[in-house]
């Protein structure tokens, strides 16, 4: 890399370090504001609840990326506009693209470590997150075992086995009860295909039940009245159930490829696996964009010129990434359309800026 080129790259890096740990900790102080009065409640331990929040941190900069990736290229390259370097770079001979080509290729290595990012480091610290609030903090007495293929956790009666709820239906599909005694020995197993809500209970469908006695015996009969029963509500079933950042891709396309083994519709987390992949290439997309935008900047705007920008770019980046994630998980896009479309969106606009730059 050039000497040029070295020189760039360092004022990118300086200001997305500090853009980064500035949007983290912003983040960080909402949330715990939003969360404390909740925690209160429950008398939580304050290790507890330090620990939940160093563990959300790592997701907390998965989702402040694009944001830091994008101010750190207007906050260097509007630094060079301010100073007149751009304007000697241009007398000098060196073009646009030679002066924000080494910002892209390290983009490009910066969105690489964002994948494996989300991949290795969220999944974990996302469940572990969870783990801290629900048993930790708030003391719930189910006990979850969360997977890329069904939901597993403790009841009264022993083990409860969720194969996925759909949370737009309100329905459970594949619920399997196996009843243990005292002695934990396994007694019934209990199956259901399907059971829906219906204003305050669940409806069951038509299910099986195994029985298995003292001395081995065994039968086996139509599902009856009280032979199972739901205790929770739609709302608290969506608290438990497996969320997308909390497994890595391949653990997400175990799951897709589950769901249509039992026929169901796995559109939702097809979005999921697709915008996982989309997210971290997004810093990419937003340094595109950025390096323009600061480009075609005054050199009497300063500082607020720049945040002014990038907020008003975040905000139209987020809200589309969000209308067309929320239509990809509603089945009204497609979901490498619903996942990809923000970013090929701000490709063209950026590109678009580039040429008139």
């Amino acid at each position: 890399m050039s000497i040029l080129g070295r020189y760039v790259v360092g004022l990118y890096l300086r200001s997305f370090v500090l853009c980064l740990a500035g949007a983290v900790g912003l983040l960080l102080v909402v949330d715990f504001f939003q969360r404390i009065g909740d925690f209160a409640t429950y008398d939580a331990d304050a290790s507890l609840v330090a620990a939940y929040f160093a563990l959300r941190i790592p997701k907390m900069i998965a989702d402040v990326y694009p944001a830091a990736a994008l101010f750190a290229a207007l906050l260097s390259i509007g630094s060079l506009v301010r100073s007149n370097e751009v304007q000697a770079m241009h007398a000098c001979g060196v073009s646009v693209f030679q002066i924000a080509r080494p910002l892209v290729v390290t983009s490009v290595c910066i969105s690489f470590v964002a994948l494996m990012w989300n991949e290795t480091v969220v999944p974990p610290m996302a469940a572990r997150a969870r783990t801290v609030k629900n048993i930790g903090i708030k003391g719930l007495r189910e006990r979850g075992l969360l997977d890329a293929s069904s939901l597993w956790f403790q009841v009264p009666e022993g083990f409860l086995n969720i194969d996925y709820f759909d949370a737009s239906r309100e329905v459970l599909h594949g619920v399997t009860l196996h009843a243990i005694d005292s002695g934990f020995h396994l007694r019934r197993i209990v199956e259901v295909p399907q059971a829906t809500w219906r204003e305050d209970h669940w409806n069951l469908a038509s299910g099986t039940v195994r029985s298995f006695g003292q001395a081995g015996a065994f039968e086996f009969r139509p599902l009856a009245d009280g032979d199972l029963t739901l205790a929770g509500t739609p709302a608290e079933f969506s608290k438990r159930a497996p969320r997308a950042d909390e497994f890595n891709a391949r653990q997400l396309a175990e799951r897709i490829r589950m769901l249509k083994a039992k026929g169901l519709d796995p559109a939702a987390f097809q979005v999921d696996l697709q915008f996982k992949l989309a997210l971290p290439l997004s810093g990419m997309i937003t340094v595109l964009l950025g390096v323009p935008l600061a480009l075609r900047g005054s050199r009497r705007g300063g500082m607020a010129q720049y945040l002014g920008t990038g907020l008003t770019a975040c905000f139209a980046y987020w809200l589309t990434q969000a209308l067309t994630v929320s239509a990809g998980h509603a089945g009204a896009l497609p979901p490498v359309v619903a996942a990809w479309s923000a970013n090929l969106l701000f490709v063209l606009i950026g590109g678009l800026l580039a040429s008139r730059t």
